[in-house]
């Protein structure tokens, strides 16, 4: 993405969000529920045991062969 496209997708979010907020303050709509997403007790496992981002991304290229 060139930064011409950023800047294009940043003011398209930013008036969206503008047309929420105007939509929620006129009733007109509910404020969004924030999603949370916590580990399950096995990804928790593999966190504590040291697996880093950059093992799983080493790990990920190598089985699909992108390398």
């Amino acid at each position: 993405m060139n930064n011409k496209d950023e800047i294009l997708t940043y003011n398209i979010l930013v008036e969206e969000f503008r047309k929420q907020d105007r939509l929620i303050a006129e009733g007109k709509m509910e404020k969004p529920q924030r999603i949370i997403r916590d580990f399950t007790p096995e990804e928790e496992e593999i966190v504590k045991k040291g697996y880093t981002l950059e093992m799983f991304k080493k790990d990920m290229l190598e089985k699909y062969g992108l390398q």
